[in-house]
């Protein structure tokens, strides 16, 4: 397991990911916001850029952090979707619940 980086910048967690999102590697993402949420963070970038896939346990790790954000009016917001997950994002019509950006951008 390829394990993410965690840095903040002007009081943003930036999530930099690689590999497949699925399994341990989502539980272990989505155990570091909660803990994230919990020191008063609420507002997420997510860098997709080196991730090849995601399933339906990764999905359901970002819906669930995204709920948690907003409840602390935070956001998460996913950058650098490679071909492969912006399917399963469009096939999933997940692209309508979440802030998706390319890869250059981040929050303003």
């Amino acid at each position: 397991m390829v394990y993410p980086e965690y840095n903040i910048v002007d009081n943003e967690v930036v999530i930099t990911l690689s590999g497949s999102m699925q399994g341990e590697l989502a539980f272990s993402v989505r155990e570091a916001v909660l803990q994230y949420i919990a020191k008063g963070y609420s507002h997420f970038m997510m860098d997709f850029s080196q991730v090849t896939s995601i399933n339906a346990t990764g999905l359901g790790m970002l819906v669930n952090i995204e709920k948690r954000a907003r409840q602390n009016d935070g956001a998460v917001v996913l950058r650098g979707l490679g071909n492969a997950v912006q399917e399963t994002f469009d096939r999933t019509r997940l692209t309508k619940a979440f802030t998706i950006v390319d890869s250059k951008s981040s929050v303003a």
